[in-house]
């Protein structure tokens, strides 16, 4: 992963592919996630509740622990190696060390707290469907932001 190490991306033409193709996919796949998660615990905080919490008026039974531990588990896997790979890549943007940082502590900050919110959901109150809903929702805006600032410096040679 030379282009990780040098600056001087332009002067290959196959990571300047490789890397507009991540940058494509990986929009891809923050996009369908936020549509995954959406489907899968709703797309409000209420929903959200309700669907780790159920409903008794409804008679809809709470998540069980087994599935919000199989979420928790493979979703924060695989969004960490979604995120990381992209801050990787952010690190040889043409920005300031202030603006990367900021990008690096939300997008990650998020993410760790939404996972913890999620547990929080779960076991400690239910208004920390709001935190969940709000730090998913930051975090994977962090991750489009980034690539679309990739795609940006490549379309424009900055990289």
């Amino acid at each position: 992963m030379k282009f990780l190490v040098t600056k001087h991306i332009h002067t290959n033409k196959t990571f300047v592919l490789l890397l507009t193709f991540y940058a494509l996919l990986m929009l891809l796949y923050f996009v369908g996630d936020l549509f995954y998660l959406g489907h899968f615990f709703g797309s409000t905080p209420e929903a959200i509740r309700l669907s780790i919490l159920g409903n008794p008026e409804e008679f809809t039974e709470p998540m069980s622990l087994v599935t919000l531990l199989e979420q928790i588990h493979i979703g924060l896997f695989l969004a960490i190696l979604a995120l990381f790979s992209t801050m990787a890549i952010l690190l040889r943007l043409q920005l300031s060390n202030a603006h990367k940082s900021l990008l690096v502590f939300v997008g990650m900050g998020a993410l760790l707290l939404s996972a913890l919110s999620l547990l929080a959901t779960a076991f400690v109150a239910c208004y920390f469907s709001y935190l969940l809903y709000g730090a998913t929702l930051l975090w994977h805006g962090v991750g489009i932001y980034v690539l679309v600032l990739v795609l940006v410096q490549l379309s424009m040679k900055k990289l």
